[in-house]
């Protein structure tokens, strides 16, 4: 696995503690702040402002122990086909939780802030990002579709991964195009179904080709 302290992801932490700091600086002590939105888009679950801007940092410090974690466990062979998928999964989650920290802040200070729209342009650019990191990818147990029929057959699994990659590109054009166009009701199933579909259609493409390799 790629080293954890890369400069991009130095720079990404930094950013995320300085956005931390300054919404306790910023945001007055007692404040509420939304933590969850329903389906309406309404906000329907709130924290006080410390843990409030604790979560994203809780989330990216979650996803990097887990990952250093694989790395110390995982056969060596396993780290290095997978270094490349887990860099960007890494890279791209501590962005995510960047956009989401800024946006908890902006909301805090008073801003009008629609968080759907926000977490869907954010997980828009995730997944191009993602669907353009899965073609690169090598089988392997901890990143990428891992399933008895991609891990048993590198063919399966580059072809699945192509496949996955291309719809999650797509996926998260169609998202982005959607968070600047439709409301916030309607924007939540486009955001589920983005993200669902590629990986629905993935697995699926990857048990029919196992089923045509057997035949």
């Amino acid at each position: 696995m790629s080293p954890l302290f890369t400069p991009i992801r130095i720079a990404l932490l930094v950013a995320l503690v300085a956005v931390f700091i300054a919404g306790l600086v910023l945001v007055p002590a007692g404040t509420m702040l939304p933590v969850h939105w329903g389906i309406s888009g309404e906000a329907d679950g709130f924290l006080p402002r410390e843990w409030a801007l604790l979560i994203p940092l809780l989330m990216v410090a979650m996803v990097w122990v887990i990952f250093y974690g694989i790395g110390r466990v995982a056969k060596p062979s396993d780290v290095a086909a997978g270094r490349h998928s887990a860099g960007v999964v890494i890279t791209a989650l501590t962005g995510l939780a960047l956009v989401l920290e800024a946006a908890t802040v902006l909301i805090g200070i008073g801003a009008t802030v629609n968080m759907v729209q926000v977490l869907a342009l954010a997980l828009g650019v995730l997944l191009v990002i993602l669907g353009n990191a899965m073609p690169k990818s090598q089988p392997n147990s901890f990143a990428g579709l891992r399933l008895p029929s991609t891990l048993n057959d590198p063919a399966n699994w580059q072809a699945t991964h192509r496949l996955t990659g291309l719809l999650c590109i797509i996926a998260g054009i169609v998202l982005i195009v959607a968070a600047l166009l439709l409301p916030a009701p309607t924007l939540v199933w486009w955001l589920l179904g983005c993200v669902l579909v590629p990986i629905v259609i993935g697995v699926a493409y990857s048990l029919s080709y196992a089923r045509r390799q057997r035949t």
